[in-house]
């Protein structure tokens, strides 16, 4: 068994500072959404005000949450928390989060060009913090963690077989945000292809919808969503047990 190392990076102390830096104001973009919240009505996007803590119900926000107590503990372990070493490195919490942070950027940058996504106003100071948001969440933070994974703290392997563990989240995630959109009073779905009309609405316009038939044709779309999250999550773990086969030579 080999013995286990520290990457010399995570030993610095500047290291660390940047850490906290970043786990900090990502915190606070957060806690701004939540305490200046700004509701518009727009009907293509948000025709129903659902409320300011509604915003805790997207991915998007769930793993931008995750990343913030990872960057915080990770911080921490590195100017020395040794209660926090044991959270943040751990390799198998880091491929998670940066998963499904990676998933929230690329879900997001497709959604721009097929219109699934609110277009950016900058044209007052309310607007203009949104769209910063919006691209802070977006894109900045999935690119930073992915960077931030070709640092790996020790030289701990991740096992392979684990990767399915990586579904279990969106799953678990996929099927509340279905329930609650079916059973919630008004209405809500985080986003449109949870809802059952949405595909079928693709596929069969011409055709009053029929409720059964439109879930089971969320099925298979679900279960490619869900592989998605398995596959990056297998991805990169081989990127990191690579770079620990390097750090053990």
């Amino acid at each position: 068994m080999k013995e286990k190392k520290i990457n010399p990076l995570y030993t610095k102390k500047w290291f660390g500072v940047i850490l906290l830096t970043l786990g900090i104001f990502g915190a606070l973009v957060i806690l701004h959404r939540l305490a200046h919240y700004v509701y518009e009505y727009d009907p293509e996007f948000s025709p129903i005000d659902y409320g300011r803590f509604n915003i805790l119900s997207f991915f998007t926000v769930q793993s931008n949450i995750f990343v913030c107590f990872y960057l915080l503990t990770s911080a921490l372990a590195v100017l020395g928390n040794e209660k926090a070493k044991k959270i943040a490195f751990n390799p198998l919490l880091g491929a998670m989060v940066t998963t499904y942070i990676t998933v929230t950027g690329i879900v997001y940058c497709c959604g721009i060009p097929l219109g699934f996504t609110p277009p950016f106003k900058w044209d007052n100071p309310t607007h203009a913090m949104s769209g910063f948001i919006q691209v802070y969440h977006h894109m900045i933070i999935p690119p930073t963690m992915l960077l931030l994974w070709f640092f790996p703290p020790t030289n701990e392997k991740v096992g392979y077989k684990k990767a399915w563990l990586f579904g279990i989240y969106p799953l678990v995630y996929s099927i509340f945000s279905i329930v609650r959109g079916a059973v919630s009073d008004p209405t809500f779905y985080p986003y449109p292809f949870y809802e059952p009309s949405f595909f079928w609405e693709m596929l069969f316009s011409d055709k009053a919808i029929i409720m059964p038939q439109a879930y089971l044709l969320m099925l298979p779309v679900l279960i490619v969503g869900i592989l998605i999250f398995i596959a990056i999550g297998a991805v990169l773990i081989l990127i990191h047990n690579k770079l620990i086969n390097r750090m053990n030579r």
